[in-house]
């Protein structure tokens, strides 16, 4: 990767990272990012995934049910972790493992911080599945890439909200009021969702490239990981606006962040059918797990 794309990737916040490395909050499990690691590799074998997947019975269970859903309309069971990833093919597999393992980052501890986190959680799975689907359209975004930025670019929320929940209330409060939930952040924490999932990339051992792209809200348009960044940010309204509808006193040409627009050259004429594409991923990716 070129000097220009780590330039991107912005200076440690040191609250942030902090927060990021406490010993109070669940990291990604090591076995998913080993998982994801040999999933990417072009020199990986189903031998050497099998291996690493059954290290953890619980995700173990997962991509044994995973496989066995209707989506493969199979005649018969599949019993092993090989069985499965062979069917599931190495993508797949990768895709089940993050979301299980960030899964676990969104637990809360009572009922109030679940139901929050559980909207996180949604609005980050949706907007990966989006993200995944928009790569057709630019194909020099990796789509895993886009997938795993998609489903990480929340995960800052539920760190900071782990770290502190009652000033995480407080922070929901301010934001019922019209404040944007990242100047409601750095007020209160004095720092925000964006730079806690970088700090957390980081430290989970991400490349340079995916902790980039988690800055899907005030990005360095001037670097080449800026399309990563759109891709996320384009992904993230598109999950907002597959739950809760399109505003009727919105302008059509605004649905979508300008500057993310931009950097990915998306022109006015464009925008329906992007929306289109990103929602009706969400919807086949929801009935697929049904």
């Amino acid at each position: 990767m070129g000097e220009a794309a780590r330039k991107l990737v912005p200076e440690p916040d040191p609250i942030a990272a902090k927060i990021a490395r406490s010993t109070q909050v669940a990291v990604l499990p090591q076995v998913v990012c080993r998982i994801a690691e040999i999933a990417g590799s072009s020199d990986a074998s189903v031998s050497i995934l099998e291996r690493a997947i059954l290290i953890d019975p619980g995700l173990s269970a997962k991509i044994l049910t995973q496989s066995n859903s209707a989506a493969y309309c199979l005649p018969r069971s599949v019993t092993s972790i090989r069985d499965a990833v062979i069917l599931m093919g190495f993508r797949e597999v990768r895709q089940v493992a993050l979301a299980a393992g960030v899964f676990d980052l969104f637990v809360g501890r009572s009922d109030k911080e679940s139901l929050r986190r559980r909207a996180w959680w949604r609005t980050s799975l949706d907007s990966a599945v989006c993200a995944h689907a928009l790569t057709r359209r630019w194909p020099l975004i990796g789509s895993d890439e886009a997938y795993t930025c998609g489903l990480l670019h929340l995960i800052g929320k539920t760190l900071l909200d782990r770290s502190d929940s009652r000033k995480y209330t407080r922070i929901q409060e301010v934001v019922e009021k019209g404040v944007p939930d990242i100047l409601a952040e750095r007020a209160i924490f004095k720092t925000d969702h964006v730079a806690t999932a970088i700090e957390a990339a980081k430290f989970w051992g991400l490349s340079d490239r995916l902790s980039a792209g988690l800055d899907y809200i005030t990005p360095n348009l001037d670097h080449e990981d800026a399309d990563l960044c759109a891709l996320v940010a384009v992904s993230h309204r598109v999950s907002e606006l597959a739950l809760t509808g399109r505003p009727a006193d919105v302008d059509p040409d605004t649905l979508l962040p300008m500057w993310a627009c931009k950097s990915l050259q998306i022109r006015p004429q464009d925008v329906e059918q992007v929306i289109q594409v990103g929602i009706q991923a969400i919807a086949s990716a929801a009935n697929k797990h049904l």
